[in-house]
This record gives structure tokens, C-alpha cells and sequence, in this order.
């Protein structure tokens, strides 16, 4: 059942993994290329695949951060040393955010991307929160732990 589960998910987007294989052996024709820094910077729709997966299915339900001062967010004073919890699950799948948030459109990622019908199904990201997105978090790392 577990090879069923793996093996029907390499079909499931036929038409996206031809895109992403011409682009991953244009950078890596032979099959000891080496994957290297400089390259990464040669498959933006390999960066789209992942972050588009990410936004699907995330790493983690949230991100979880100790206040270092005194906060206000979203009108209410928080002091610091409280732990504010943002858990993004709803944002990722909302379609106030992400215009067809249930298919997988690695294409919303690249910057003047079009779709197999020729429509952009890109939001523009620049308009909506930056931090809708933020599968690793942001800022500075904090551990759960009690404060110092």
C-alpha cells in the first residue's frame, strides 16, 4: 500500500514534473553532475516545486516565539516574555491569499508566469502579508523553553 501511496504520487502532476525535469537537466545533463550553489541559482521553477510543496504541505503546523519587549499585534498589548504562537494552516489554503490554493502551481512563484491556458495563476505575493509564507519562520531564533 505504502509503494501504492509513492508510486501514485509521482503521477499526479504529470505536466508539472516534465517542466521541472527539462529544467533539472539542462543544469545536470549528465548523471554525475555535480548539484552545486551556482547551479541552484539556474532552477527557479525547482525553487517553485519546493516552495509551492511547502506552502501545500508544511514542515511544521507553526512557529512558536518568546516576545523580547513589550508588543502590541493587532491592537492588543503583549508583554514581553510571552510566547506568541503563529500557526499559518488556514492562510496557506485560503484563496484571499492564494488565488486556486488547492492545486499545486509551483508557477505562482515565478514572477510573470503563465499556466498551461496562458492566465498568470501567480497572486501578486509583493501585495498581499510577507508573512502568509514563512515556511522556516522569520527573525531571530528563540527556544521554546522558558525565557532567560
Amino acid at each position: 500500500m505504502a509503494m501504492d501511496m509513492l508510486m501514485a504520487g509521482v503521477d499526479t502532476n504529470p505536466e508539472k514534473q516534465a517542466v521541472l525535469r527539462e529544467e533539472v537537466m539542462k543544469v545536470l545533463p549528465e548523471k554525475d553532475s555535480e548539484f552545486t550553489e551556482a547551479s541552484m541559482k539556474n532552477v527557479p521553477y525547482l525553487r517553485a516545486c519546493i516552495k509551492e510543496s511547502q506552502r501545500i504541505y508544511p514542515l511544521v503546523i507553526g512557529n512558536g516565539r518568546f516576545l523580547n519587549r513589550d508588543s502590541v499585534l493587532s491592537g492588543y498589548q503583549v508583554p514581553a516574555g510571552t510566547c506568541v504562537s503563529m500557526v499559518p494552516l488556514s492562510l496557506l489554503s485560503s484563496e484571499e491569499h492564494f488565488h486556486k490554493s488547492a492545486e499545486f502551481l509551483p508557477e505562482r512563484w515565478i514572477r510573470n508566469a503563465t499556466d498551461s491556458n496562458g492566465q498568470c495563476p501567480a497572486n501578486d505575493l509583493k501585495l498581499k502579508n510577507p508573512f502568509v509564507f514563512l515556511p522556516f519562520g522569520f527573525g531571530p531564533r528563540i527556544t521554546l523553553s522558558a525565557p532567560p
